[in-house]
């Protein structure tokens, strides 16, 4: 492979590291400083230094993997998702559930972390923008078909409006809705937004094993 290619999937991938790592982090503790500032809650510095703590040790990690051979990635994408999950019940308020649904079958490494990173941009949305009651991640497996629905529930009985993160690939959105949008296509993934009723938004990424 030549240099140059070696050099942009490098930079595409620390960009991207960045982004889930750093840029997440710190986004959420900023969203803590706020509750922060109109509670006084012990309980949102708590989350906010973890947050920071986190977003430090990603640093760390950056610094180290750089000029080393690129970590293999897992393919184990329901472990991966109730990391992700648990993680994030940790760093925010709002309560984050995961469920599991059938035996995943064997995809490509590269392919679990698209379907990865592209739920954990839709879960981080969710709770910094949408500020829902409650977040719901299924991952099922259907026939011929895998299926993650991420899922906001409003007290409100009335169907809320889809978020403005829910807008198509545009100019207009951020480096990480564009490069969810871009890695779904690139596996062949689609993403579809709904109204699911009273109160609930959902967004659903679809993929089917070549």
């Amino acid at each position: 492979m030549d240099q140059p290619v070696i050099e942009d999937a490098c930079a595409r991938r620390l960009r991207q590291r960045l982004h889930d790592g750093l840029g997440q982090s710190l986004s959420l503790a900023a969203m803590q400083i706020d509750q922060a500032m109109v509670t006084t809650g012990a309980e949102a510095l708590r989350r906010t230094r973890l947050l920071l703590r986190d977003a430090l040790d990603e640093v760390r990690s950056l610094i180290d993997s750089i000029g080393r051979a690129s970590e293999q990635p897992s393919s184990d994408l329901a472990s991966l998702m109730l990391a992700c999950v648990r993680r994030l019940n940790e760093q925010q308020p709002i309560p984050v559930d995961c469920t599991i649904e059938g035996a995943l079958p064997a995809m490509p490494a590269q392919t679990c972390e698209v379907l990865l990173r592209a739920t954990q941009e839709l879960l981080v949305n969710a709770c910094k923008h949408g500020r829902p009651d409650r977040v719901e991640a299924r991952l099922s497996v259907l026939p011929h078909r895998l299926s993650i629905t991420v899922t906001e529930r409003h007290h409100s009985a009335r169907s809320p409006a889809l978020p403005v993160h829910a807008a198509p690939l545009g100019p207009g959105l951020g480096f990480g809705l564009r490069t969810m949008h871009h890695g779904l296509d690139r596996i062949g993934a689609r993403l579809r937004w709904r109204n699911g009723g009273p109160g609930c938004v959902q967004a659903r990424i679809s993929w089917m094993p070549q």
